[in-house]
Parts: C-alpha cells; structure tokens; sequence
C-alpha cells in the first residue's frame, strides 16, 4: 500500500476516497499535516467521515478525533528513549489489540501508548518481548487501573 509522503504525492481526491472507505485513520503528526494540506479540509471535517482519526504526536502523546469531540491521550513515560523505529506500529498494535477486545477506543489508545513507551526502550523495530504482567504495570501506573 501507499503511504502518505512516501514521495508519489496522491492528489486530495484520492486521499479523501481513502478516508471516506476507511472506518478508523491512524496518523503521525506529520501526515497529519499533509492530508490536510492536500485535501484542503481540517481534522474535525475529516473525522466526520470516519469511526475516528488518530494523530499520535510523539512526546506529546496522542489525540482521537471521534463523534464531534476530541480525546487526548498523554504519553506514557518510557524507560528509556533507544530508538523510535517501530513506535508507530507498536502504538497500532495496542490499539487495534484493544479495538479487537471490545475494548473503548480511550481505553485501546491507552495501550496503545503503553505499548509505544515500551518500544522507544528499545533498539530495533519489533525485537523485543514484554510480559502481560510487564504491560499491566505500565499501564496501571499511567492510567490507574489494570487493563485486564
């Protein structure tokens, strides 16, 4: 599939078909930028197309535009800042791990946050394991209360 900024610039007529077939739009802030460069519309108008559009914004954690409302998910504290391949695939895994569960999409970006501090620990892409019970404990000491 193609990416936004991937250098073949897909005009804002095909990004918007993109969004309206789409049922959740996950972008950085970067891209954030871009799809609303190219299509001319703002993320609130966006948003109204889709279940929610997620712009993860690094260090400054995340925000889920959803139902005329914005959501903003902080960052969780990593360990360690190794390296940030990977970041965004782990923040999606969480996510869509959550999403999957029946989970709320607060509660699945909570994870997915979680599961971002985790792998900034670390060098890579996706080499490293954390337990249930190491998951767990991030996310109560960020969130206040157990995942699962």
């Amino acid at each position: 599939g193609r990416r936004l900024g991937d250098g073949d610039e897909l005009p804002g007529e095909e990004l918007l078909e993109c969004v309206h077939k789409s049922r959740y739009v996950i972008l950085n802030d970067y891209e954030a930028e871009l799809l609303q460069t190219r299509t001319g519309e703002n993320l609130a108008t966006l948003a109204r197309h889709v279940e929610a559009l997620i712009v993860t914004r690094g260090a400054e954690g995340s925000a889920i535009h959803t139902a005329g409302r914005q959501i903003t998910i902080p960052v969780v504290r990593p360990e360690a800042i190794l390296d940030p391949t990977g970041c965004g695939d782990a923040y999606r895994g969480g996510l869509l791990f959550g999403l999957s569960n029946g989970w709320t999409l607060e509660k699945s970006a909570q994870l997915a946050s979680v599961m971002g501090s985790i792998k900034i620990g670390h060098r890579g892409g996706q080499n490293y394991s954390p337990s249930r019970e190491d998951i767990a404990a991030r996310f109560a000491a960020a969130f206040g209360t157990q995942p699962w």
